[in-house]
């Protein structure tokens, strides 16, 4: 596969899910595992500025906590190279974020190239997402965020009943889970339906790049104006207009 598209080759390795590579155009730097589409996206100028719009849609449920400090929880499956894990870490200053990923090298990777942070507040999980949700402690998840991609495409895990179902006893009674699909999904699956049998509120969007993201919560909404002024003032510590991503959700609200 000819990945010149995405710079120059900084770094190969191999581990026993194939290729993961790290590529250099000079403004940014990108995470591939072997396919033409990167996996991540990195600014170098403002790393920790999302740079895909799907990466911003999932962000944007950060419109649904009144107060960010409210967020004390984070888990994050599917790591890539940590730009939403390092990104979370900088504007929820109150949080802890458990990563996990399947893949240890896509860690040693993150740390290595993108910068991913190390500290007591971000823990990282070497670990199938539906054996961490299996093992991990119930009910005490503020933000669960979903982005379970292999290198030719959706983990089939994510559609799963019962992973769903894990999801939504992960969370706390106000927590939100996201969960980053394809637009296909939206019409070749039961995901909405099963989805809204666990939440009685789900939110949804699809971006122009064909990414389908959801956001589903026992608690109830913000207002369209609510959302809005949240999302003016999280505009500066997020570097990008993120009202933006959050008005699709509202769209036929």
């Amino acid at each position: 596969m000819d990945l010149s598209h995405l710079g120059r080759e900084l770094h190969r390795r191999y581990d026993e899910f194939g290729p993961i590579l790290v590529l250099d155009d000079g403004n940014k730097r990108y995470l591939s595992f072997g396919t033409a589409d990167e996996q991540s996206c990195q600014l170098k100028s403002a790393p920790l500025q999302l740079q895909h719009e799907y990466a911003r849609s999932m962000a944007s449920v950060l419109v649904q906590f009144a107060s960010l400090s409210q967020v004390q929880q984070v888990t994050l499956l599917g790591t890539g190279a940590g730009t939403m894990a390092s990104t979370l870490h900088h504007v929820l200053a109150d949080a802890h974020i458990d990563a996990v990923d399947v893949r240890a090298a896509v860690f040693q990777v993150a740390w290595q190239y993108f910068g991913l942070p190390r500290g007591p507040r971000l823990t990282t999980h070497t670990s199938d997402a539906g054996f961490y949700l299996r093992d991990a402690q119930p009910g005490h998840c503020d933000l669960l965020i979903a982005d379970l991609y292999l290198a030719d495409g959706l983990d089939p895990l994510v559609l799963q009943p019962d992973f769903l179902k894990a999801c939504a006893g992960h969370l706390s009674d106000d927590g939100w889970l996201v969960l980053n699909l394809w637009k296909e999904h939206r019409e070749q699956t039961d995901c909405l339906a099963h989805l809204k049998a666990l939440f009685p509120l789900v939110l949804q969007t699809t971006t122009s790049d064909g990414n389908w993201i959801l956001h589903a919560s026992r608690a109830a909404a913000a207002s369209k104006d609510g959302a809005r002024e949240r999302a003016k003032a999280l505009a500066a510590p997020l570097g990008f207009n993120l009202w933006n991503s959050v008005k699709g959700f509202y769209r036929h609200r």
